[in-house]
């Protein structure tokens, strides 16, 4: 969510994404959902990733560990509704970035 974070320390973000997965076990694949406005971020975090593969920390076996986990940018089209579960869903599965109502009234 926090674009400075993003452009100016991706690594932050990777290693904030391997411990949840990690501290959450059994999760092998992430995805960073990142506004297509924001090219920079986008460009820093893909080359941050590169670097995290190439060092060990991301992908099969990490820091010689039976521990996996993968990290991709989905560059959306949403705005900032997308930080709604929800609507991050709906735009990463191609439609319209909106809050499901029958899903938050608990219907």
């Amino acid at each position: 969510m926090n674009r400075a974070v993003l452009e100016g320390n991706p690594h932050s973000i990777i290693e904030g994404m391997t411990l949840g997965a990690y501290a959450i076990g059994n999760v092998r694949q992430g995805f960073a959902y990142i506004r297509a406005e924001y090219p920079l971020a986008i460009e820093t975090l893909a080359h941050a990733i590169h670097e995290a593969r190439e060092y060990g920390l991301l992908g099969k076996n990490i820091l010689g560990t039976d521990f996996e986990f993968s990290l991709d940018i989905f560059p959306g089209a949403g705005a900032f509704v997308c930080g709604e579960e929800t609507a991050l869903l709906a735009s990463i599965e191609g439609r319209r970035a909106a809050p499901d109502r029958g899903l938050l009234s608990g219907k």
